[in-house]
């Protein structure tokens, strides 16, 4: 985003679907020498995973932020995807060596903690999602921008939801993947997914669930646990 020659980047994440360059974003159709401030708003991948390639590989050399929580576990997350990443060595976008130059280059920033780099003011909400996710407010002379990144209203067991603002901004950019889609309430989608496991075990049967987004894994966890604290006849069944 450009604006009276002030220049920000929004997130850095590689397409999960491919591997290589091919699943990086479009960023020959940018001068990554011309941005002023990178802003990552949480640690999933297709958020942040190419951030060490764009830190060190390109002629990018502003300043990037993300919160405490974003950076302690993006560098978790990403040495775990060096680790599993199905390439050979070539086609490698980084490695772990890449991701520990890339920790020194991270700045973090607090919740409603407001920093300005070269004239651009810039603070952050919580979003829910995962933990330490942001919502970014930009203030380019006057003109104030929202970028959400993925964002969830809904409180759960470890996450508060994402903050309403006291104000609008003058442009919002909002994460929109379930925008048209109408969601079960959630403790109807909880209940079946209780259901079916009470009576996969019953049968003497074993679960076993695909979650592999941190954060969804954790929340699936709590949810068992309480499930297993109310059911006295399951607590034999080992989680």
């Amino acid at each position: 985003m450009s604006y009276k020659g002030k220049t920000i980047l929004f997130d850095c994440g590689i397409h999960p679907a491919y591997s290589g360059m091919a699943a990086l974003p479009y960023f020959d159709e940018i001068d990554p020498s011309t941005i002023d401030v990178l802003l990552v708003t949480h640690f999933h991948i297709d958020h942040a995973a190419s951030l060490p390639y764009f830190l060190e590989k390109t002629t990018f050399k502003g300043r990037v932020f993300m919160t405490h929580a974003t950076k302690a576990i993006y560098k978790l997350l990403l040495s775990d995807y060096v680790k599993v990443s199905k390439v050979s060595v070539e086609d490698m976008l980084y490695d772990e060596q890449d991701i520990l130059r890339s920790m020194d280059k991270i700045e973090v920033i607090d919740f409603h903690q407001t920093l300005e780099v070269n004239g651009i003011r810039f603070w952050c909400y919580t979003a829910g999602h995962v933990l330490g996710a942001a919502m970014f407010m930009v203030d380019i002379a006057g003109v104030r921008v929202l970028y959400t990144g993925d964002y969830s209203r809904e409180e759960d067991r470890h996450l508060r939801a994402a903050e309403v603002l006291q104000f609008s901004p003058d442009i919002c950019i909002i994460e929109s993947t379930y925008g048209v889609q109408l969601h079960q309430p959630r403790n109807v989608r909880e209940k079946r997914f209780t259901d079916v496991i009470h009576s996969t075990i019953s049968q003497g049967g074993c679960v076993l669930i695909p979650a592999f987004a941190l954060g969804r894994a954790q929340e699936l966890l709590l949810i068992l646990d309480e499930y297993w604290s109310n059911h006295p006849e399951i607590h034999n069944i080992p989680i």
